[in-house]
């Protein structure tokens, strides 16, 4: 059974506005401006509050055609990797014997780069950066620890079905969360996955 790996990705905390945004609002908070001076106190722009209506019109509207071709920031940085190994489980540099593991669990790990994300208009890009994805190991001393890793198209969990099937069998990963895992959710799959999982502990 050959080592699996995804990329650990360490968010920043806190609140981040893009500078394309910032521009954005500063934009739209001086046109209302310059036209409430013009209707309330009668100041005269010379015209130039039309131009500056017309160039802000159009960045802001280039921008949100734009958000649907950009991915979303990438706000942390890439922190090693997360590696799956027959008989240990690597967090960066921290390597965790499966003797020592109670259960690892995947949380909200359906977002891959690329995937469209909000299709309501506004400001933010619309192409994932895949790294809404949180890994969950719980040790046999009750301790947790967690990360957020990136998935691909080409690097996701559900092609991981050889190592997380013999984790099944050690215990650490229960039926249900495999079937979820893996994506099986028909009926007859489920089955026939059982019968697999059968014959292969009988050889």
């Amino acid at each position: 059974m050959n080592p699996r790996s995804l990329k650990i990705f360490k968010k920043k905390k806190g609140i981040y506005i893009s500078t394309e945004n910032i521009i954005a609002v500063s934009w739209t908070i001086l046109i209302f401006l310059i036209y409430y001076l013009k209707e309330s106190y009668e100041f005269n722009f010379r015209g130039w509050e039309t131009g500056i209506l017309i160039l802000g019109v159009i960045y802001i509207i280039g921008l949100m055609i734009s958000t649907f071709f950009r991915y979303e920031r990438e706000i942390g940085e890439y922190d090693g990797k997360l590696t799956f190994w027959k008989k240990q489980i690597e967090i960066g540099n921290d390597k965790y014997n499966l003797e020592q593991i109670e259960r690892i669990e995947f949380i909200n790990a359906y977002d891959i780069k690329g995937m469209f994300v909000n299709s309501m208009l506004e400001f933010s890009p619309h192409l994932s950066n895949g790294l809404d994805n949180q890994f969950l190991l719980t040790l046999k001393s009750g301790e947790k620890i967690k990360c957020n890793f990136l998935q691909t198209e080409s690097e996701k969990i559900e092609f991981f079905n050889e190592t997380f099937i013999y984790y099944h069998k050690r215990g650490i990963i229960s039926w249900l969360h495999l079937l979820e895992i893996l994506k099986i959710e028909d009926y007859d799959k489920i089955q026939n996955f059982k019968k697999e999982i059968t014959i292969a502990n009988n050889v």
